[in-house]
C-alpha cells in the first residue's frame, strides 16, 4: 500500500458531537488520504466566520517527503561508511607496522644465517684441506732420509715448514670464527692501523699505489682480539689494492682512516678504484661470492663475522672512484 506523501491528522474539537456525525467523519477519513490543503483552510475560515456551525476542525500537519527520507538514509550510510573506512585505515597502518617488523626480522635472520654458514663452510673446508696436508707431511717425512742421503734434505725441510705454516694458518683462520674463543684485550687502534700501513707500504711502492693514514691525535682504544682485527684490516687492504691496480687516472690511492664516532671507534679503508656494481654490492658479504679469478670469496664474509663477534658493524659504500669499507667497534 502506497503511503500518501503528506499525512494530515484531523481532530474533532467540538464537544458532545453526536455519534452519527463522528462515524461519518471516520468513514470519510478511512475512504481517502488525509490532505490538509486549501480545502481544510477554507473549512477553518468558514467555521471561524460562522460560530453557529456544528463542527470545525483544526489541522495537525506532519510533512515527511520521499526526498527527506532518502537523504536521511544516505546520511546514515555515509556515516557508517566513514566509520568503516577509519577502521580500515587503522588496520592498514597496523599491518604496515607488522610488515616492517617482519622485514627487519627476516634481514636479521638472513644475516645470522650467512654468518653461521660462513663459519660452518670454513670449518668444513679447513677439515678437507688438512687431510691431504697430513698425508703429504707423512710422505715427506718418510722420504726425508732418502733426500738427506743425496744431499737434498733442505727440500724436505722447506716442504715440511710450508705444510706446518698452512696448518697454522687454518687454525688461526678458524679461531676467529668462534665467538669468545679468543681473549679480548684493550687494543690501541691508532697503533694497529699505523703498523698495517708499514706492512703494506713496500707492496704499495712496487705497484705504484699511494697509501696513507689519517689518525686522531688522541689514542683510541677498543676491547678486541688483536689478531682478529688485524686479519680484518689485512683483508680490507688487500681488496683495496686489487681494486686500484692499473688505475692510472686518477692515480691509485688508498687511505686508512681512524676516527671517533660517538661511543664507537670507526676504521675506514678508502680506495679510488672503479667501484662496486649493484649486484655485487648486495652479495659482497656472502660466503664464497667473489669476482676475482682464483678468489675464495671468504675474506669479507669472515671479516664481517669477526666484527659481529666483537659487537661492531662492517659496512660498505661505493661510487665511481671512491669505495669505503668501514667497521665500528665500541670504544673503551
Amino acid at each position: 500500500m502506497k503511503l500518501p506523501e503528506t499525512i494530515i491528522l484531523q481532530t474533532n474539537q467540538v464537544p458532545n458531537t453526536p455519534e452519527k456525525e463522528v462515524n461519518e467523519i471516520i468513514a470519510i477519513a478511512c475512504s481517502k488520504p488525509f490532505q490538509f490543503s486549501a480545502e481544510m483552510e477554507r473549512q477553518q475560515s468558514v467555521s471561524q466566520a460562522d460560530p453557529t456551525s456544528k463542527k470545525y476542525f483544526l489541522p495537525h500537519k506532519v510533512d515527511i517527503s520521499k526526498e527527506e527520507l532518502t537523504m536521511n538514509d544516505l546520511d546514515a550510510k555515509k556515516a557508517d561508511l566513514e566509520s568503516k573506512n577509519l577502521k580500515l585505515e587503522q588496520e592498514i597502518i597496523e599491518k604496515e607496522q607488522t610488515l616492517m617488523i617482519l622485514q627487519k626480522a627476516i634481514q636479521t635472520a638472513t644475516s645470522d644465517f650467512q654468518a653461521i654458514s660462513a663459519s660452518h663452510l670454513a670449518a668444513g673446508l679447513a677439515h678437507e684441506i688438512r687431510n691431504p696436508l697430513t698425508t703429504l707431511k707423512g710422505f715427506i717425512q718418510l722420504l726425508k732420509p732418502e733426500l738427506q742421503a743425496v744431499g737434498k734434505q733442505e727440500f724436505a725441510d722447506v716442504a715440511l715448514d710450508e705444510i706446518n705454516r698452512a696448518n697454522s694458518l687454518l687454525t688461526d683462520y678458524l679461531s676467529v670464527l668462534k665467538p669468545g674463543s679468543s681473549e679480548k684485550r684493550k687494543l690501541s687502534i691508532n697503533e694497529l692501523a699505523a703498523s698495517m700501513i708499514k706492512l703494506f707500504s713496500s707492496e704499495a711502492i712496487l705497484k705504484d699505489i699511494e697509501i696513507s693514514g689519517e689518525f686522531p691525535g688522541k689514542e683510541l682504544y677498543v676491547l678486541a682480539d688483536k689478531n682478529a682485527i688485524k686479519q680484518v684490516l689485512v683483508n680490507l687492504l688487500k681488496n683495496a689494492i686489487e681494486a686500484v691496480e692499473g688505475n692510472h687516472n686518477p692515480r691509485a690511492s688508498i687511505k686508512l682512516m681512524v676516527s671517533k664516532d660517538r661511543d664507537l671507534v670507526a676504521v675506514s679503508v678508502i680506495d679510488n678504484g672503479g667501484g662496486i656494481d649493484e649486484y655485487s654490492l648486495k652479495k659482497i658479504f656472502s660466503p664464497f661470492y667473489t669476482t676475482k679469478t682464483g678468489g675464495t670469496g671468504m675474506g669479507l664474509a669472515i671479516s664481517k663475522q669477526i666484527i659481529d663477534n666483537h659487537g661492531g658493524e662492517l659496512s660498505v659504500t661505493t661510487q665511481p672512484f671512491k669505495t669505503i669499507f668501514k667497521f665500528s667497534l665500541p670504544a673503551v
